[in-house]
């Protein structure tokens, strides 16, 4: 073989791996080239509203108290949105939220279109709550338990100003609250140099209070690098304890490509999506030392934003089918919405190893659905409710009987 034809050959080489280990990921899970979305008139058995009020806006996350029958919202301001949000280095701290805060929405008390909901305050010493992600936890004793993602903005020292085109100084904070309650009650503020550009919290599943983060670009908190950071796998998750003062926090897993809304499942496993490459990966958390085993993975070629479970175990997954559009909705979230696919994932066989990913429902022309960050489903009802980071609504879908 002649030079020539070692260097074609070499080439070709390359430019399949480079194919197999970027392109085919970037351009068919993200980009979704080929793929195929349906009309929500496709999904009949639904019947979908949206609940337009001007407190149930910009909700990122959402998490059900089965107990107390209560789903608990952070929102946001939509517009506000497109200036701070750090995890996708929006940065212009001057034009960030004043307004964000958790909404306690009864499921079980519709009202007209909507239901009954409380803004629950925060304590003064806190300052501006600026909400990403949250969790929850039902207590052996009837209270709820609470942990946010605070993206709060970086302050000059001098000045105490926020600062502008600086990553965000994130914080974990913990509240307590109960049923009926009017306020959150705040347990504990979490910080450390590891917590450093969060997603979403997942509880650790014995209770002890320590919790794993999704660090969606690791390292890379802004600029060129934070752009990068998810093609090359920059993403991370790390482990916090909350017995320990000042608060130790530690890398379990690496190489992730945008760790987004990780949970940790009622079979006590870590659940872990990502928006760039698509798919669950499965890890079995240590008793012992808080570390992750992987053991599994669950096929979802779809850019996956944040999960929840249900009372049945079935994991709803809130999925991007078109990015680029979700995109263009991010910087003008009053006139344009996404398209949105909420997938069910559910345990199949014996063993329960493997799983059946089903479309439950889709929204290609953005009719009903805003452009979902998340999907919460009530066992009990039977509804679906859907929100999204900048969407200025909430959707609610009820089964038709």
């Amino acid at each position: 073989m002649n030079t020539n034809n070692k260097i074609r050959l070499a080439l070709v080489v390359v430019s399949a791996v480079c194919y197999q280990i970027f392109l085919k990921s970037f351009l068919f899970t993200f980009l979704g080239i080929g793929r195929t979305v349906q009309p929500i008139a496709d999904f009949p058995h639904y019947q979908c509203r949206r609940i337009e009020d001007p407190r149930l806006q910009a909700c990122e996350d959402m998490w059900l108290s089965e107990k107390t029958r209560q789903l608990f919202l952070a929102c946001s301001d939509p517009t506000a949105r497109t200036y701070w949000m750090p995890n996708v280095n929006r940065l212009n701290a001057s034009a960030r939220s004043i307004h964000d805060a958790i909404i306690a929405l009864d499921v079980d008390k519709p009202k007209g279109s909507s239901f009954r909901y409380r803004t629950l305050k925060t304590p003064n010493r806190l300052g501006v709550l600026h909400l990403i992600a949250l969790t929850g936890e039902d207590t052996a004793g009837g209270d709820i338990r609470l942990y946010l993602n605070n993206a709060k903005p970086t302050l000059d020292p001098t000045t105490n100003d926020p600062l502008n085109n600086v990553a965000a100084n994130y914080t974990i904070e913990a509240f307590t609250t109960t049923k009926h309650a009017t306020k959150l009650t705040h347990i504990a503020s979490y910080h450390h140099p590891e917590i450093k550009s969060p997603n979403n919290i997942a509880l650790f599943p014995s209770g002890d209070g320590g919790f794993y983060i999704s660090n969606d670009h690791g390292t890379a908190r802004s600029g060129w690098r934070h752009e990068l950071a998810p093609y090359i796998n920059n993403g991370d998750v790390t482990y916090c304890s909350s017995c320990s003062s000042p608060t130790s926090c530690r890398i379990v897993a690496t190489n992730f490509a945008f760790p987004n809304g990780l949970l940790t499942g009622q079979d006590g496993l870590l659940y872990v999506p990502s928006t760039y490459r698509g798919n669950i990966q499965i890890f079995r958390p240590s008793p012992s030392d808080h570390s992750i085993e992987k053991v599994g993975e669950i096929n979802v070629p779809y850019p996956i934003d944040n999960l929840s479970q249900d009372r049945k175990g079935d994991i709803w997954i809130a999925a991007l089918p078109k990015p680029l559009q979700v995109l263009a909705a991010f910087g003008d979230p009053l006139n344009k919405v996404a398209p949105a696919t909420i997938l069910r994932a559910r345990k199949i066989g014996k063993e329960g190893h493997d799983w059946e990913v089903e479309k439950v429902l889709e929204d290609r022309d953005g009719e009903v659905l805003p452009g979902a960050t998340t999907a919460v489903h009530d066992v009990k009802t039977g509804r679906v409710f859907v929100s999204g980071v900048t969407a200025p609504f909430v959707t609610v879908c009820e089964p038709k009987r």
